[in-house]
């Protein structure tokens, strides 16, 4: 069986996130993904409006129309208020499926810094392969693989690119969210986390 984690800060979940879990469900039908939020990310301190459980809320709201036996949203990250490292949950995995084989699913615009992730060369021998999400170069344009990385590893998919960032979106000012961004449910909840802090109604 195979098992694929997908991670992120999903801050605020969105429609890029959204594409990624369509194209992992198509392209792999029979392996389970795991979406799993984080809430300290070694690559994003300080940049936190919202609380883990509102961060939590946004994904079940934005992710609802995926949820299957095969596509979970996982808390491992999410509930600890400490920094989140993928290889920590790549053991725990390991640990409720052992005889499966785990791959990683990272967007294009990391491929470049995977070196700078902790125990990075650990992931790749935890994983069977590095599933890449294509964010910024169209098929048939060829993406290079690091180096540092063995291509073997390496699987680019030849999804259609969308461009969509959480940075962008926490910039925008009330209003300018649409159905392009996020679901309607999912702005409207967001606006009623930040109103109730009394906050800009923006990231």
């Amino acid at each position: 069986m195979d098992v694929f984690l997908f991670g992120g800060s999903f801050n605020p979940p969105h429609r890029g996130h959204r594409h990624v879990i369509e194209t992992i469900s198509q392209t792999y039908p029979n392996a389970l993904l795991y979406i799993c939020p984080n809430y300290v990310s070694p690559f994003k301190l300080g940049e936190r409006s919202l609380t883990a459980e509102e961060i939590w809320e946004l994904c079940l709201a934005e992710f609802e129309g995926f949820f299957s036996e095969k596509i979970i949203l996982w808390d491992r990250e999410i509930k600890e208020p400490k920094i989140s490292y993928t290889i920590d949950s790549l053991k725990v995995l390991r640990s409720l499926h052992p005889q499966a084989e785990l791959s990683l699913v990272i967007g294009e615009d990391n491929l470049n810094s995977f070196d700078k992730w902790k125990s990075y060369l650990e992931i790749l021998d935890a994983t069977k392969h590095l599933i890449v999400v294509r964010r910024e170069s169209n098929y048939p344009k060829d993406i290079s693989i690091p180096s540092f990385l063995p291509s073997a590893k390496v699987i680019i998919l030849n999804n259609p690119i969308l461009p969509v960032s959480s940075t962008e979106i926490r910039i925008l000012k009330n209003g300018d969210w649409d159905e392009t961004l996020v679901l309607p449910k999912t702005r409207k909840l967001a606006m009623q986390f930040l109103k109730e802090k009394n906050e800009d109604v923006s990231f």
